[in-house]
């Protein structure tokens, strides 16, 4: 039996970044991203944050900013947390990645080999490949015809 519940779509993927300026711009500039909406900086005298996010009771969000690529929603969040650390390699439990679709494959690794601060690897024999942002985000460029 289907739960009823569950009978909607993902609303959007949130992703902490080191700087929020910097990613927007290279979400925008570089990814031809569309800004939705920007959120002021969350700071609280009591441990809201904590019981909401689960983070550390001294934590706060400095900024946060909604994009879209293809109608299809992400948020970036920069937060301050004294706990925070660099974040997991691509093979650890946990990891996720941002996969983005392109119209044309090999274009658009031309484009991401001259783009500066982006490391492009190789193709995969399947038919997409990887680029790391400059602060370490793994995005999966795949070509239209393989996203369908």
């Amino acid at each position: 039996m289907k739960n009823e519940l569950f009978q909607g779509t993902i609303d959007h993927t949130g992703i902490v970044v080191p700087n929020l300026s910097e990613a927007v711009t290279f979400f925008t500039e570089v990814l031809n991203f569309e800004i939705l909406f920007q959120a002021p900086p969350m700071k609280f005298e009591d441990d809201r944050l904590k019981q909401s996010f689960g983070v550390h009771e001294k934590a706060y969000v400095e900024g946060a900013a909604f994009l879209q690529y293809g109608g299809k929603k992400i948020e970036l969040v920069q937060w301050a947390d004294p706990e925070q650390n660099g974040g997991p390699k691509p093979a650890d439990i946990g990891t996720a990645h941002l996969a983005i679709s392109v119209t044309d494959l090999k274009m658009a690794y031309t484009y991401f080999e001259n783009t500066p601060g982006v490391s492009v690897r190789v193709f995969s024999p399947i038919g997409f490949f990887y680029i790391t942002s400059p602060w370490g985000l793994e995005i999966q460029i795949v070509g239209a015809e393989q996203s369908k």
